[in-house]
């Protein structure tokens, strides 16, 4: 019994990078049915054996969110290791490490991945991967999840909260009462959101919420995305130069990827013109800082709300001296119910990686199973939508058809149920074929059957 207890943690060290202790009875289950190999269905619940697994926390996030980790898993604080010793942090644990935990900052690059040998999966703290080696995880097999959905609604918020500051200039207003000029005069006039016109960039799940909250103030909604949505009677343009052109307010809320990166340049600018507003709760690369800063105190811009820069935490010294424009440290998911939600998510998705469950917000999915496991058409509106990132797709529904539409969607990679198709493993399983067939017809046990008769 203990060979095959060795045998069978060998087996999985070899699949999943660790180490698993069977129980006895879980060894006599397989002894009995006389299993060739390990089945989900026999694998102990791996939750009492977490603690040694080691998590890389890549920079100091909330207290909460490292006592859950500390909890249930070996976590290791990337940030508190100097700098001239974390080649060799990294010689001494990366066998032991097999998931990161980054944000929207500090993420995982592929000098990182590659250093870890053993990672299966990479927990975002954030709904932006752009900080994220993804095409490297797709290669290495690594899972990657996020938290989309917890920081939806406070991020919206902070977007009209952005909007409305700028136009009626509140920043401004506190310092003229602080510094007694109000008893010198009234404050200037200034300008009124209901009824503007908006322009989104990204009617995802944020940019969604922030059309919704700003119809509220009686304001017609126009936006360009990847595609035009069939869900909605908002009006769809399809360069972000035709919206811009056609909006008083334009507010970026996509993902930053390489065809998103400086998507607000002097031409959009110049586009919205010298009594258009610009609010950015995206990333700072989405906008040409330059650009913005010249139109600003060129007087080509009539002023812009930014809780991102291109630069983080370095901020253009002359953004700090203009009175229009209002300035937020990052902060659009940094409100303590937030902040404790997507915690939870991340911890959520490691317990469930590492006990063998489905993930609960993949940023990359992947099917090697069967076409039937996945909902396909909503899959489909997952990645065109923007809901989810990508995909690697093995298995098809209805094989060998496959949607029209996954053919032309470049952030999924397809392959034709080829999961199994190399001469080597081919060739195992012929010879398995007919060594199982002989063992029947021997009166000798089956080496792998689906289930005994008694």
């Amino acid at each position: 019994m203990t060979n095959l207890n060795r045998d069978l943690s060998t087996y999985f060290g070899k699949v999943k990078g660790r180490a698993v202790n069977f129980p006895l009875e879980y060894a006599q289950e397989l002894s009995r049915n006389s299993f060739h190999e390990p089945t989900p269905s026999v694998i102990p619940p791996i939750g009492s054996t977490m603690k040694s697994i080691g998590v890389l926390l890549t920079c100091p996030m909330s207290n909460y969110l490292r006592e859950q980790l500390s909890k249930r898993f070996t976590l290791f604080k990337f940030w508190q290791i100097h700098p001239n010793s974390k080649h060799e942090f990294i010689n001494q644990n990366s066998k032991s490490i097999l998931a990161v935990v980054g944000n929207g900052i500090h993420g995982a690059n592929s000098e990182l991945i590659d250093s870890l040998p053993n990672l299966e999966i990479i927990a975002s703290h954030s709904s932006g991967l752009d900080k994220i080696d993804l095409p490297k995880c797709k290669e290495k097999g690594i899972r990657v999840t996020y938290t989309p959905d917890a920081l939806t609604e406070e991020v919206a918020d902070l977007a009209i909260l952005h909007t409305l500051a700028t136009l009626r200039r509140i920043c401004a207003a506190d310092r003229f009462v602080r510094s007694g000029l109000w008893k010198n005069g009234d404050f200037e006039l200034t300008h009124k959101l209901s009824g503007k016109s908006i322009g989104i960039i990204g009617l995802g799940r944020i940019g969604s919420a922030i059309a919704k909250r700003a119809e509220g103030f009686g304001c017609s909604i126009g936006y360009h995305s990847r595609s035009q949505k069939s869900n909605t009677e908002y009006t769809y343009y399809p360069s972000v130069l035709d919206l811009a052109s056609n909006s008083q307010i334009l507010i970026v809320a996509c993902a930053l990827t390489d065809e998103t990166r400086h998507i607000v340049n002097r031409d959009v600018i110049d586009a919205l013109g010298s009594d258009g507003v610009i609010v950015n709760i995206g990333r700072g690369d989405h906008i040409d800082e330059p650009e913005l800063i010249s139109a600003l105190v060129e007087g080509r811009l009539r002023g812009a709300g930014l809780d991102v820069f291109e630069h983080e935490p370095e901020v253009p010294e002359i953004l700090l001296r203009l009175d229009n424009v209002v300035l937020s440290p990052h902060v659009g998911t940094c409100t303590v119910e937030t902040r404790k939600a997507m915690a939870d998510l991340v911890v959520d998705n490691l317990v469930a990686h590492f006990s063998n469950k489905p993930l609960l917000t993949p940023a990359i999915f992947f099917n090697i199973g069967r076409g039937d496991h996945i909902d396909e058409p909503e899959l489909i509106s997952a990645l065109v939508e923007g809901r989810l990132r990508g995909a690697g797709l093995d298995v098809f529904e209805h094989e060998p058809e496959v949607p029209e539409i996954l053919l032309r969607l470049d952030n999924v990679v397809l392959s034709p149920h080829v999961g199994t198709c190399t001469m080597e493993t081919r060739k195992a399983m012929a010879d398995l074929v007919v060594d199982n067939l002989v063992a029947h017809f021997s009166n000798k046990p089956l080496l792998t059957p689906v289930f005994l008769l008694r």
